[in-house]
């Protein structure tokens, strides 16, 4: 079994319980990700109105207004073209033949065609798993959707548990969640198929090979679906309308209020910040502390695959010595990755793909090494 690793954090860096709301953004930028666009500049849109489809999937305004022009924006992925959409705030939204279903009378097809959009198929699937987890230190983005939409969570668990006849149902919290575990407990009497997995604090655990490894459970027959990619599903059938809003932690010690924010897809982060988030002087922005990146919030806009900003005083870095020849790099990789090696370049083709950018090289060396810029320079 992987060896994982209890990151030390610092216990006063808390996000409070209390979500903050920043639903009424001045603009938001879809990202444009397919050539079948379908409205044009100057075009009145609604909440849900279809901007664009893309294999199927179809991507919708999250707000009400006017389609204003192509912007170019940032993403965590790098500069992206994105529909640049001005709000009205007139909060119309599209029409949709039931705002509010009951799960009982959903049929088996029109949940099979959702999943499906998510490449999720479950008539093969033995055990489901909902993972709740956050990695990364001082995130809690997917623990949070669970706090927030837990019945809903539990009611459409059930709802499927029936239609594929999946009888080993298990929802994963870490074990430093108590509100969620002491809220699904209460709830687990009336859900027989739907059992809770407490999960030690450990870095990597919520990627699937890891989380199967420690529940021993066979990736051939078990389906692991993230709570913030349920959320969306949990949308789509039982309110017949795709996502608008994300969730996303704002955290660090570069901040005085570090919190759970509500937001719009496609804000841009910095609107986010200078309306909600009192941040301090002289920071700095990253994704993440261990697998994440610096960013430059200047244009950077909130879409699916950003879940957290952590806002840093600049670290006084310990000086970095030459490799003490330890080993302490190969004994934590998670797949047996030679770090040492990573600034050869035939090496760093040959294992680029297979290293997870995870960080617990230079998080355990002690010489101070940081190996992810060693693999960067080959960018």
């Amino acid at each position: 079994m992987t060896k994982l690793i209890e990151l030390n954090t610092d216990s006063n860096l808390l996000v409070s319980s209390k979500i903050l709301t920043f639903d009424k953004p001045d603009y938001v930028y879809i990202p444009i990700k397919t050539n079948k666009i379908l409205v044009k500049q100057n075009t009145k849109v609604e909440i849900g109105t279809i901007l664009m489809e893309d294999n199927n999937i179809k991507i919708t305004s999250p707000i009400s207004g006017t389609i204003k022009a192509i912007k170019k924006v940032m993403t965590i992925n790098g500069e992206e073209n994105a529909i640049e959409i001005q709000n009205d705030f007139e909060e119309k939204s599209e029409k949709t033949p039931t705002s509010k279903r009951n799960l009982k009378n959903i049929s088996t097809t029109k949940i099979t065609n959702i999943l499906k959009e998510y490449q999720i198929d479950l008539t093969k699937t033995s055990n489901l798993i909902l993972n709740c987890l956050d990695d990364e230190p001082y995130v809690l983005t997917e623990n949070f959707y669970l706090f927030l939409y837990y019945e809903g969570f539990l009611e459409l668990l059930d709802k499927i548990s029936r239609t594929y006849n999946i009888s080993n149902i298990t929802i994963c919290v870490k074990s430093s969640s108590s509100e969620n575990i002491s809220k699904i407990m209460s709830y687990l009497g009336m859900y027989p198929n739907i059992n809770l997995n407490i999960i030690p604090d450990l870095y990597l655990i919520s990627k699937d090979k890891y989380l199967l490894e420690h529940l021993n459970l066979n990736n051939k027959d078990t389906t692991i679906i993230k709570a913030s990619t349920f959320y969306n599903i949990y949308n789509l059938i039982k309110k017949n309308k795709s996502n608008t809003d994300k969730l996303i932690t704002i955290s660090g010690n570069g901040v005085s209020n570090p919190s759970i924010v509500k937001t719009k897809m496609g804000a841009k982060v910095i609107d986010i910040l200078n309306n909600l988030i009192n941040v301090l002087p002289n920071t700095e922005y990253l994704t993440g502390l261990m697998s994440g990146h610096y960013v430059d919030i200047a244009d950077l806009i909130i879409t699916n695959d950003l879940n957290s900003i952590l806002i840093m005083k600049p670290k006084k870095y310990l000086k970095t010595t030459k490799c003490l020849k330890c080993g302490a790099c190969l004994d934590v990789c998670p797949v047996n990755i030679n770090p040492l090696l990573l600034s050869d370049a035939t090496y760093y083709e040959k294992v680029k793909d297979i290293c997870l950018k995870c960080g617990l090289c230079s998080y355990i060396c002690p010489a101070h090494i940081n190996f992810n810029e060693k693999g960067d320079n080959h960018v």
